[in-house]
């Protein structure tokens, strides 16, 4: 294996002829010019969200600059409009976004907070109708926070789709609040899934409100959980400084009398879902950002790509099963862990391709990694079989093992297709130091491909009247050993530096534990069952790797794309 071929790609072509040299700097320019265009995107974005924010609402906040230090937010906003300390500016907008996103599921819960105490008292006094009213009359207004919960959810999710690793180049910036959000709209989606409307002639019964009343403090214990840390766990927001409007407010309704007060306390949180969609999420503009009408807030495409080649094989990936196989895989990206869940939910559109390819194209380095971990360990294992539980079949045990070696190349044929066609289809953004780049992955799968295909492994090729052909083994043995051990220098570099990029919640395959588990299978530890066993274990994780990471992801799907 050369060393030297990790950087012989420097462009998105794989295999560069003389010439392409001049399409290939054409790409890198392109490249660099799309940056540049992405950047003044998200400009463009952030300031018109500053704009629109209203300082006047946030004068009681306090931010913190990167040197800690307490900064009055007029001060933190007064960049000049070109926003010439970005960073800055982007760090601090969507720090505020954050609080006051929190703030606002905590005004909620503080509404709910005082329901919940009434109709536990009307429970505690035997006041059975009040109590059954007072339940079904909150479920209604929990229903009725579907559409603002969607719409902050999305906001925040459109800021999720910002790829700031790109706009700020080895820099952390904050990251939305999704997952958070996320938690108060799906226990909302569990009630307006139902579709019974509310009618007080026809309320349900006292057992199944007893189960809903439940259920509503389950949420509000946990959900009040989330939105403390939320607080505590503020970076840039000085949460010493906290705005009161929120207790002013829920003590001005504990003055009313007993049912009165559910029914004023919930028709204030109806008239605060609407203020709140018009002021956090419409005048904002995240509506424009969504399904964007106006050409300063069209994301940009690179010019010499099919962008919407790339979002029609990503859509075809994500529905892939095979991602099941993955859920043991997070990507870290911004400082933050994304689940497979995360990375698959939505569907790919012009507004999130930037980001979701590079999430895709980093979740598959990780598992290609994993796979080639996994795949140099097994070897090990058959290697050590053959010496140490096969020494009087020693030759036996190696033919079997290039036998092995020479069925995985489909598995590597179908890793190569598979990154080709990620390729072809402008999902592969080119960069050899960047978390999402499969360079690295593609040089060894072609290294292997190159080992296995000049020379003869075959069974076939080895044996000769049912006995191994010791010169040919031999000789195999020695370039495989050479290989594999260049191959495995360049594996463990990458493995230091893995963790900066995903976080594994399953362990490599074990070398030592495989071979426990392989020796009770036989009961004479030198027979060649155990190196045939072992064998065929090897076969199998191939074989599904090539189901898991080729067929079922739907590469093949996206192949047929490229080629008509």
């Amino acid at each position: 294996m050369e060393i030297n071929s990790l950087f012989f790609m420097t462009i998105v072509v794989f295999v560069l002829k003389p010439d392409e040299a001049e399409q290939s700097a054409d790409y890198l320019r392109h490249y660099k010019n799309y940056r540049d265009v992405y950047k003044k995107y998200i400009k463009s974005v952030v300031g018109n969200i500053c704009s629109q924010m209203g300082l006047k609402r946030m004068l009681n906040l306090k931010l913190k600059n990167d040197s800690n230090y307490t900064i009055n937010i007029e001060k933190a906003f007064q960049s000049d409009a070109s926003m010439a300390n970005f960073k800055a500016d982007y760090s601090y907008t969507i720090s505020v976004l954050n609080y006051k996103y929190t703030e606002i599921l905590k005004k909620i819960l503080g509404y709910v907070d005082i329901i919940l105490h009434k109709c536990k008292q009307f429970h505690e006094k035997n006041f059975t109708e009040n109590f059954i009213y007072c339940v079904t009359l909150l479920v209604e207004e929990v229903k009725n926070s579907k559409t603002m919960l969607e719409n902050l959810y999305n906001a925040m999710k459109f800021i999720s789709y910002i790829d700031v690793r790109y706009v700020f180049k080895r820099i952390i910036v904050p990251n939305a609040i999704v997952d958070e959000i996320d938690f108060f709209k799906q226990f909302v989606l569990q009630y307006t899934s139902e579709t019974v409307s509310f009618d007080l002639n026809s309320l349900p019964n006292l057992k199944d409100t007893e189960d809903k009343f439940k259920k509503l403090n389950e949420f509000y214990t946990a959900a009040s959980e989330k939105v403390n840390n939320m607080f505590q766990n503020s970076n840039i927001i000085d949460t010493s400084v906290e705005t009161n409007s929120i207790t002013n407010q829920i003590n001005e309704c504990t003055n009313e009398n007993d049912s009165y007060l559910v029914y004023l306390t919930c028709s204030n949180l109806n008239l605060y879902y609407d203020e709140t969609i018009k002021i956090w999420y419409k005048n904002l503009g995240f509506d424009q950002f969504l399904t964007p009408r106006i050409p300063e807030f069209l994301p940009p495409i690179i010019p010499i790509i099919n962008q919407n080649d790339g979002i029609i094989a990503l859509n075809i990936l994500r529905l892939g099963s095979g991602w099941k196989t993955m859920n043991h895989i997070n990507i870290i990206y911004n400082g933050k862990s994304f689940s497979v869940d995360f990375i698959m939910k939505d569907k790919i559109d012009n507004v999130n391709f930037q980001i979701k390819k590079e999430h895709v194209t980093q979740l598959l380095r990780c598992r290609y990694t994993e796979i080639m971990k996994n795949y140099d360990v097994l070897l090990s294992v058959i290697l050590h079989t053959c010496t140490m539980s096969a020494k009087h079949q020693y030759y036996y045990c190696l033919v079997e093992l290039f036998d092995s070696l020479n069925k995985s190349k489909k598995m590597f044929n179908g890793l190569k297709s598979a990154i080709t066609s990620l390729n072809e289809s402008s999902i592969w953004s080119f960069n050899v130091r960047s978390h999402s780049s499969l360079q690295k992955i593609f040089d060894w799968v072609i290294d292997f491909l190159s080992l296995l295909n000049n020379n003869e492994f075959s069974k076939d090729k080895n044996v000769k009247n049912e006995k191994p052909i010791t010169e040919n083994v031999k000789k195999l043995l020695n370039i495989f050993s050479m290989f594999r051990n260049n191959f495995y220098k360049e594996l463990k570099s990458d493995l230091n530096r893995m963790n900066d990029r995903c976080f594994m919640r399953k362990p490599f395959i074990e070398k030592f534990k495989i071979i426990y588990d392989l020796l009770p299978l036989t009961a004479n530890p030198y027979s060649s069952q155990i190196y045939l066993t072992a064998c065929n274990y090897f076969d199998n994780f191939c074989e599904n790797v090539y189901k898991n990471c080729y067929e079922d992801l739907g590469f093949g799907k996206v192949e047929n794309l490229n080629t008509n």
